[in-house]
């Protein structure tokens, strides 16, 4: 595919991509593609906002609770939250503390 050229080789979905019409210019192509660098550059500063707020909060409660002990048995409830066979699951834990 040659990229120095103004247009675009392709304008149908051929690859599964899920695209069923792009345009085929880089003129039409540039506003849609800077449009979509800029929201994806706000979703990402806003997750990196969202960290340093969760870190504050870690940092906040950290002198009040054991937070590696928490943050562990939070990882335990998501995981028995996703068990189906919860009888059997419990049983598995309580042999394993046995062991």
């Amino acid at each position: 595919m040659d990229r120095k050229g103004p247009k675009m080789s392709r304008n149908k979905n051929t690859d599964d991509s899920g695209v069923d019409v792009m345009p085929s210019s880089i003129t039409e192509l540039q506003p849609i593609i800077e449009e979509f660098i800029n929201k994806l550059k706000t979703i990402e500063s806003e997750i990196e906002l969202l960290k340093q707020d969760k870190q504050e909060l870690v940092d906040e409660y950290s002198s009040k609770i054991d937070m590696k002990t928490l943050k562990n048995a939070m990882r335990v409830a998501a995981i028995k939250e996703k068990v189906e066979r919860k009888e059997t699951f419990e049983s598995f834990c309580e042999i394993l503390d046995r062991i």
